[in-house]
């Protein structure tokens, strides 16, 4: 029989049987009696004795279904805790969910005994770690997407399974000594994990500390067992260390917190300047490489770095004869020991550790929440960062690197143009008090208590030394600032003459951005100071596209299905977005473009009297379709928005009520935003009565033969001598077909006004002219009609006439010929003197019908 069919019969015997049957080689007889090589013997044997071991000491033991289910319970309990400590909560769900079943089955055999304490301890360990005074934000950042999902999942289930455990956790909280045995096992057990972990995790320098400790005779080992040398770093070496680490840079597998722990200990071992300005720049890189693959860079390693371009900008002033440029040769030999002082220069860019230092700020503030205090403790940051800008620059004008001193003076002025001078005071205070850039030429001593003098040197130093592109940014934060400060009229001028806005929309998408931004302000800086159409003029291209968060970069709009954009391209505007603290309230700036709009529009409108044209043409689009919206609801509840208190304020100022229509406008809520929001209102309250005067004899200049100048100036309640002026110019520019006669004062109306009648006349007359269209045309279609009557009546006659042989017709002449044929000539005679007749009757029928 085969031998496999042999061991299927042979399979049903014990395992005693296997056990004896392989005891009986001894071990002489092994040693003995080899079966191959040596190593087939060696785990041939071990395999024996392993087997033999297992028979021998190893007892079944049978357990109750109690202590079953307990030991799982606890045994699962204590993989949660393990799992919590290594922040391993995708294994701590799993094992929840298995602890879950088991204490079902555990609780139906205790019957209402008490569980074991492992479990309750793990309830309570779980509910402190997912409550409010849990894991922190930055370690729920750390954890990686499966962990996370794995949290969130473990936070939301464990609320509806603690509920029937809530006494008995209560009473753990209150006496946790119960579990003083349990306490101890975790305590060792966390002190392995810890060991494991830093054994995994010690820099270099702490590993080769803790190795100089271990003096029990072991050798460190590495991979493929090589001896590992322990780390030796020195001044003499530091080149060779630099090279080795910075080529290591980039490669897969290079642990990027062990580059920085040894960059930190070249950088204590640094014996002169030289050689700090080269492991001070390289550390800089690293830390930043430390974040590339998050989205912002956190707040800690973001101070870290700060840290190092202060130390290293710091190192730059006190040793003058350093400098670094990004096309200098490389010194990479082992001569920075003999280094005595002389001039020298470094390869490296510090304006570019400065430029990704201010972006990753900017990158935080995107992604933080700006309605959480994170967002203010980040804010608290500018000021440092502010301070570094400022000593870059101190050190490019001693190092006359004019380049680099230009893109720093614009990240400088990226800092002051969009604040008030109030807030930039502090700061320049602040630099000043620190002696950082005492020596610039750009921002003299003596202008810095002054932000606008300040900024204005800035602006000066790029419009003379900086290219294109850096000019124009300049230019517009110029503008801006002048604006943000209710210098109007040097804004526009500087606008208009920089002629930026004919080649605004060739600039790069930043520029753009920084252009509609100045456009914006300068519309409220406009309207701050009553200037009604011009602050129209301003704001009405950014507001009637409906764009106005992608324009400002204020955030990303709803595409509709036709314009849906690719993901990377939303990205990008993402990217491209402002902070909040630096955007402008769109709220504000669509209640300044509607109120300008009322103001001109509803004059315009009510000019349709003497202006036909103005029907059909609108000086805001925008304005005109939401008034019209507006007019056709059928109930109007009070106002409730900044849109609902415009749109009743020019009902209102078109029925003639200025008084509704200035305490409309006054109730808007979001003038108090605006630092002279009184002014403001009192500005709006002039314009309104103006405006309603306007509109008024608009109206009614076809009802009126004259007005009284008196009677305007108490119904407006206006000075009689700006009703005067007000009328004068009105008259002056044909708006209005009247003439002043100052003696008696009142406004005469010229009879061209009683030619074009009022609105209800023109409709009127209007209906009149289309109902005698429609008589016209009703008269036309009968008379057709009874032209195609008539011909079809003679051709019915002379079809009867043919059939029937009667009438002067050539028929009838020849039916008269074949009767002369039958009878006598009289006769003949009679007939054909009968058809004559016949033929001279037709004719007259004919012309009376005619």
């Amino acid at each position: 029989m085969s031998r496999f069919f042999q061991n299927v019969d042979d399979s049903e015997s014990s395992d005693s049987d296997f056990s004896s049957s392989g005891s009986e080689f001894s071990e002489e007889e092994l040693q003995q009696k080899p079966t191959g090589g040596a190593g087939n013997n060696r785990f041939a044997r071990a395999g024996l004795d392993l087997d033999s071991d297992s028979d021998d000491d190893v007892k079944r033991v049978v357990k109750n279904p109690k202590e079953k289910q307990t030991e799982e319970v606890v045994k699962l309990s204590q993989n949660i805790l393990k799992a919590i400590r290594a922040d391993e909560w995708d294994d701590a769900t799993d094992n929840f969910n298995k602890l879950e079943a088991s204490v079902t089955k555990l609780k139906k055999i205790l019957k209402g005994s008490s569980l074991p304490t492992v479990f309750i301890r793990c309830l309570v360990k779980l509910e402190d770690c997912t409550g409010k005074d849990g894991l922190s934000k930055e370690q729920l950042g750390k954890l990686n997407a499966i962990n996370a999902r794995a949290f969130n999942k473990l936070k939301q289930r464990l609320r509806k399974s603690i509920k029937p455990y809530a006494s008995d956790m209560k009473a753990y909280r209150e006496n946790p000594v119960d579990s003083a045995e349990e306490d101890e096992k975790e305590a060792e057990s966390e002190s392995e994990d810890q060991a494991e972990r830093s054994q995994r995790s010690t820099p270099a320098p702490q590993a080769a500390a803790a190795a100089d400790d271990e003096d029990d005779g072991f050798t460190t080992v590495g991979k493929g067992g090589k001896k590992v040398e322990k780390p030796t770093v020195s001044a003499e070496s530091l080149n060779k260390s630099l090279i080795e680490i910075n080529m290591a840079r980039g490669r897969k597998g290079t642990d990027k917190k062990e580059t920085v722990a040894k960059l930190e200990l070249l950088l204590s071992v640094a014996g002169n300047a030289l050689q700090q300005c080269k492991v001070l720049m390289a550390l800089a890189s690293a830390q930043f490489d430390e974040s590339a693959d998050l989205s912002h860079m956190p707040t800690e390693k973001w101070n870290a770095v700060q840290s190092t371009i202060n130390r290293l900008l710091e190192v730059l002033e006190k040793n003058h004869q350093v400098s670094i440029y990004e096309t200098a040769d490389a010194h990479d030999d082992d001569s920075d020991i003999k280094y005595s002082g002389e001039p020298i220069t470094l390869r490296g860019s510090v304006i570019s550790l400065v430029e990704r230092l201010d972006d990753e700020f900017t990158r935080s503030l995107q992604n933080i929440d700006p309605h959480t205090p994170d967002y203010i403790d980040r804010m608290r940051d500018s000021l440092p960062l502010y301070l570094t800008i400022a000593r870059a620059q101190g050190y490019f004008e001693r190092a006359e690197q004019e380049d680099s001193l230009c893109r720093i003076v614009s990240r400088r002025l990226a800092h002051l143009y969009y604040r008030t001078d109030q807030v930039n005071d502090q700061f320049e205070a602040t630099a000043a008090s620190l002696h950082v850039s005492a020596e610039s030429k750009i921002v003299p001593p003596s202008v810095r208590g002054n932000t606008e003098a300040t900024i204005h040197g800035l602006c000066t130093f790029l419009y003379q030394h900086a290219d294109s592109l850096l000019r124009i940014r300049a230019m517009l934060m110029h503008v801006f600032n002048h604006a943000l400060h209710k210098r109007y009229y040097i804004a526009r001028d500087l606008l208009l003459m920089s002629h930026i806005q004919e080649n605004a929309h060739q600039a790069d998408v930043s520029t753009q951005i920084l252009y509609n931004r100045a456009l914006a302000q300068l519309g409220l800086a406009a309207f701050r100071l009553g200037k009604i159409r011009e602050a129209f003029d301003h704001t009405m291209e950014l507001m009637s596209s409906g764009h106005q968060r992608e324009l400002l970069a204020q955030g990303v709009g709803q595409q509709r299905m036709q314009q849906q954009q690719t993901f990377a391209n939303e990205q990008l505007q993402r990217q491209r977005q402002l902070p909040f603290h630096i955007n402008i309230n769109l709220e504000l700036l669509e209640c300044v473009f509607l109120t300008a709009s009322m103001l001109i529009e509803i004059p315009f409108m009510a000019s349709a009297n003497a202006n036909p044209e103005a029907r059909r043409t609108a000086t805001c689009r925008v304005f005109r379709r939401m008034l019209d919206f507006n007019e056709r609801q059928v109930f109007l509840g009070p106002p409730e928005n900044t849109r609902d208190h415009i749109m009743a304020s020019a009902k209102a100022l078109a029925d003639g009520d200025w008084v509704k229509s200035r305490d409309y406008i006054q109730a808007i809520k979001i003038w108090s935003l605006l630092p002279d929001s009184q002014e403001i209102k009192d500005m709006l309250a002039s314009k309104i009565q103006v405006e309603a005067l306007r509109t008024y004899l608009f109206t009614y200049s076809t009802q009126f033969e004259a007005v009284g100048l008196d009677d305007l100036s108490a119904m407006f309640e206006l000075p009689r001598n700006k009703v005067y002026s007000l009328l004068a110019r009105m008259v002056y520019q044909d708006e209005l077909q009247a003439s002043l006669d100052e003696v008696s004062g009142v406004l005469v109306f010229s009879p061209a006004n009683f030619e074009a009648s009022s609105r209800l006349q023109q409709t009127a007359l209007m209906l009149s002219n289309k109902a005698n269209q429609f008589a016209d045309i009703n008269e036309r279609g009968n008379t057709d009609q009874s032209g195609r009557a008539q011909g079809n009546d003679r051709d019915s006659r002379s079809n009867f006439q043919r059939s029937t042989g009667v009438g002067g017709n050539n028929a009838g002449g020849r039916d008269g010929q074949r009767n002369r044929n039958d009878a006598s000539g009289n006769g003949s005679n009679r007939n054909s003197n009968s058809g004559r007749n016949n033929r001279r009757g037709n004719n007259r029928r004919g012309n009376n019908r005619r």
